[in-house]
């Protein structure tokens, strides 16, 4: 997943010690692998909720940035990789977008702050079963590589990116953003919505993870 320049770090040993403390309180086995289970994942869920109920009371401004900038953790050898393993999600993403050829390609004007050193490099991309692939068009960032696609299907219209399957627009966009820890074009109209709940998505990522971690542990301890 991508971060702007937040440390996860910090946030996640926040969410460890939130966590440990409550298990420390716990004295049963039983008792600290039900809280795990039932109540943390259900302040999860609260969280979550939360999130999507903000999301929903943003209008799509329809500025089409979408469609020039989508941007990736993931290269395109990466994501054909993860489509032969089965991913559903990587597989509807490259039925939608392809990669830039050329880092020149990419529209700079609608790149988030963060990404702007990204467009440094200029290697091109190349075909995607190029054995160069995986050093593909990407930037990098403190903790990531980016890489950059935009819609197979996007169009021009009076000068602005028109959609010729807008009411019948796959998942994989009607769903854009599905997170608050997306790169967003600049002049995405979730921006506002993004900055709010930035922090609050990433506390949840940590929650997720060491729960996760503490599940797995009591298994193994069982």
């Amino acid at each position: 997943m991508l971060y702007k320049s937040i440390s996860y770090r910090s946030i996640f040993l926040k969410a460890k010690t939130q966590i440990e403390k409550k298990l420390v309180q716990i004295q049963d086995f039983d008792k600290k692998k039900e809280y795990l289970e039932f109540e943390l994942k259900n302040e999860i869920l609260k969280s979550e909720n939360e999130i999507q109920q903000s999301f929903d009371k943003v209008q799509c401004a329809n500025c089409g940035a979408c469609c020039s900038l989508a941007v990736s953790e993931f290269s395109p050898d990466e994501l054909l990789r993860r489509t032969k393993n089965g991913d559903k999600t990587a597989k509807s993403f490259l039925e939608v977008f392809e990669p830039y050829k050329a880092l020149d390609e990419v529209p700079k004007n609608l790149l988030p702050e963060a990404l702007k050193e990204s467009c440094s490099n200029k290697k091109a991309i190349g075909n995607l079963e190029a054995k160069e692939s995986q050093k593909a068009l990407h930037g990098k960032t403190k903790e990531n590589e980016t890489f950059f696609y935009h819609c197979k299907k996007v169009q021009k219209k009076d000068g602005k990116s028109f959609c010729p399957i807008y009411d019948s627009r796959p998942a994989v966009c009607r769903n854009f953003p599905d997170t608050p820890l997306e790169h967003l074009p600049k002049t995405c109209a979730y921006n506002t919505w993004k900055d709010e709940n930035e922090i609050k998505a990433l506390f949840i990522k940590a929650l997720n993870d060491i729960r996760k971690f503490y599940l797995d542990e009591f298994k193994k301890d069982k």
